[in-house]
């Protein structure tokens, strides 16, 4: 049984009942605010539920370096890449993820180094990952990254989240902002926010025996480029 598994229909559920609807409303407007509610929630930081393994981003031909990343059910979300693997899965075929600045300065001290890093491509509106050296014909590459919920339609659509009251209650925010019910927005807001505070809380918290916390993306690699983190 998921815990962290909710349905548009058990959200729209969850408003209604705190509207005083005696059924579920579940109109165009209502499902729009829910989806929104969760790209918010999920630009907060990068959330261990919005984490994917293994993604494919294709097959290396021995020339192509830059290579697509995300997909219509996991959009890729910027600062998202955390592990890369080509031709194979084992540690000596890891990458290592660095930003564009450490890649140009490993590459430049070393050419063949296993290296790859991410950038946005403006021209087609697609986010992308450099890999050196160029992954061989026939080698599948495998990518770990952050994802960008992407616009819920359905009710049918399954949302992840640690409580479904921050999302039903992030939406109602909207639905009273524009129903001019502001006094009811700000309290809906405030118990969001004390919410999103208890999981903030726990998500930096260490688990029994670990020693140490989630943090931002940047502190998981060993090298972490130019600036400061």
């Amino acid at each position: 049984m998921s815990q962290n598994l909710f349905t548009v229909q058990s959200i729209c559920q969850y408003i209604s009942d705190i509207r005083g609807e005696s059924t579920a409303n579940t109109n165009a407007v209502r499902i729009r605010a829910i989806s929104n509610a969760e790209q918010d929630f999920a630009r907060r930081m990068f959330w261990r539920i919005h984490r994917v393994y293994a993604q494919s981003l294709g097959t290396g031909d021995g020339t192509t370096t830059d290579f697509t990343i995300g997909t219509t059910t996991y959009p890729y979300r910027a600062k998202g890449l955390f592990e890369l693997f080509v031709g194979g899965t084992t540690e000596d075929k890891r990458y290592q993820v660095v930003d564009e600045g450490r890649y140009i300065y490993l590459y430049n001290q070393d050419n063949g180094a296993k290296i790859c890093y991410e950038y946005y491509d403006a021209a087609t509106d697609l986010w992308k990952v450099r890999i050196n050296p160029a992954p061989k014909s026939g080698d599948a590459i495998l990518a770990g990254y952050y994802y960008m919920p992407p616009t819920r339609t359905q009710t049918t659509d399954s949302i992840p989240c640690y409580n479904n009251n921050i999302i039903g209650r992030a939406a109602l925010a909207d639905i009273y902002h524009a129903e001019d019910e502001l006094a009811k927005e700000q309290q809906q807001q405030q118990i969001v926010e004390q919410l999103i505070s208890e999981v903030v809380g726990i998500e930096n918290t260490p688990a029994v025996g670990q020693t140490y916390s989630f943090g931002a993306i940047e502190n998981q690699n060993k090298d972490r480029g130019l600036g400061t983190y």
